[in-house]
């Protein structure tokens, strides 16, 4: 591999350090995901009771909740979960023990600053890098970092604890260590991060197949061996799982689930035939349109036709392949759940690979070309992210009145410092049920609507300045240090 394709690490640093004090800003402090619960849960009830179990489904209705035999258990994949117990185990010492609903909001936010945000800005470097590898220059390799951190879904799952983004940092990170490996140990690791995914996210665990198929495209039989040996290591682990807590290897949470949100009967939950709705659903739709929201992600498809004809057949028919059965795949779940949001939450760890190929295209499209698609798809996407929860049908409306209304401050600042400290602002007013626009706007005559505006300026001052401070630390971590004169006569 030529050392000027491959990115150095003070590059991925400054990638890391960009997208972590950005999120930092835009965290959100609410624990509502079930799944995210099950997750913390699970890591908490195994350091507290020695038992892999949940222990506190009552605060959560039991929500993805699941039966082995008489015990509680999480019901997602188990991958989030075990991540979470070293992080608890330091909130633990730090802290101390998590029993109650404040508590685990607390740790929540914890969890999302090292696993969440970090899994997010690790996976942007890891775009850089791939998108190197494919031949982008740096220029194209930035382009696809800075927008796969902030203009996809990585930015929501960065600042809420998710376990997508964690799945589509293991994938890309194989993806990459198969076009690269030149060792059997390489090749081992390619081997077990694929299969790790689908610890993860099951349908990610496809991945270990296409590392294999682009080990045997790259270096023929000879490494299947340690690719097949690393990705076993995983499956062998899973069917254990499986069979330890629900009684065979081929058997999983879903069928004893007790509760699943959205499910119109949680006996009867299984794959279905994936109708056209749902499949355009998970593209263009408001809720969750993954081309709607990232639309400079369409580039990633021209990248990969633009590949393919350059020779990547193996990696363009991988990441093809891929994001195809992930799209298929999920589109078949959420047929039974006619209320569930649509699925670009499952596409995503396919985004990585769609934002690496897009790279090379960034770089040849025109500026005002390339600065379009970046706006919209950060725009928007910042417009999610400000807007926290989301459980209105119409999620664009709800989040383009409340950045109206919180004046386009994320949660932290228009919602959970005014908490902290005791204001009431504009936005905390509007938000209560029994006061509308209306009632708000005639307050604004008042001497209380006057001390709401003044508390919201002060956030408003405040957010300000976090984010001047934070802009200033990225140009300082983005300004090459300065040569002496010396120095450059030498040169």
């Amino acid at each position: 591999m030529n050392g000027a394709m491959i990115i150095g690490p003070g590059e991925r640093l400054r990638l890391f350090v960009t997208a972590m004090l950005v999120y930092a800003l835009c965290l959100t402090p609410v624990l509502f995901n079930p799944m995210t619960w099950t997750a913390l849960d699970a890591a908490v009830s195994l350091v507290e009771t020695g038992r892999w179990q949940v222990t506190h489904g009552d605060l959560y209705y039991d929500n993805d909740v699941a039966m082995a035999g008489s015990r509680k258990v999480g019901g997602p994949p188990p991958g989030l979960a075990f991540a979470m117990v070293p992080t608890y185990a330091v909130w633990r010492a730090v802290a101390g023990v998590v029993d109650t609903p404040e508590s685990f909001v607390a740790l929540h936010v914890f969890a999302t600053i090292v696993i969440g945000a970090a899994a997010s800005a690790l996976a942007a470097g890891e775009v850089a890098a791939l998108a190197r590898v494919l031949g982008a220059g740096v220029s194209g390799a930035r382009w696809a970092a800075i927008l796969f951190a902030f203009g996809t879904p990585a930015f929501l799952f960065a600042v809420r604890l998710y376990k997508e983004n964690l799945a589509a940092l293991i994938v890309v990170a194989a993806f990459r260590l198969a076009l690269t490996a030149e060792t059997g140990r390489r090749w081992a690791l390619a081997g077990l991060l694929g299969g790790a995914a689908g610890l993860v996210a099951y349908p990610s665990g496809l991945i270990g197949l296409g590392v294999a198929a682009i080990a045997l495209a790259r270096a023929g039989r000879r490494t299947l061996v340690p690719v097949a040996l690393g990705g076993a290591v995983a499956l062998v682990w899973l069917s254990l799982y499986n069979a330890w807590l629900f009684g065979r290897p081929w058997r999983f949470a879903y069928s004893s689930y007790l509760n699943m949100p959205g499910a119109a009967d949680v006996h009867d939950v299984h794959f279905r035939l994936p109708s056209v709705f749902v499949l355009v659903n998970s593209l263009v739709n408001q809720r969750e349109g993954l081309l709607f929201y990232s639309p400079f992600l369409a580039l990633g498809i021209v990248g990969l036709v633009t590949a393919w004809r350059g020779g990547w057949r193996m990696p363009v028919a991988v990441t093809a392949i891929f994001a195809l059965a992930l799209w298929g795949l999920s589109a078949a779940w959420l047929a039974q759940f006619p209320m569930s949001f649509t699925g670009a939450r499952y596409l995503f760890p396919a985004v990585p690979l769609l934002a690496a190929f897009a790279a090379p295209v960034l770089e040849r499209v025109g500026a005002p070309a390339r600065w379009t698609l970046a706006i919209v798809s950060i725009g928007l996407t910042y417009l999610i992210v400000q807007a926290g929860h989301i459980a209105d049908p119409a999620p664009l409306l709800y989040a383009a009145k409340t950045f109206v209304s919180g004046t386009g401050l994320p949660v932290l600042f228009k919602e959970t410092l005014p908490a902290w400290l005791g204001l009431e602002t504009l936005h905390t007013t509007l938000a209560r049920p029994d006061v509308s626009g209306r009632d708000l706007v005639r307050m604004l005559a008042t001497p209380a609507g006057w001390r709401l505006a003044a508390n919201q300026a002060l956030m408003l001052v405040a957010s300000l300045a976090a984010f001047a401070a934070v802009a200033g630390v990225i140009r300082r971590v983005w300004t090459p240090p300065a040569v002496a004169p010396t120095e450059a006569l030498a040169r």
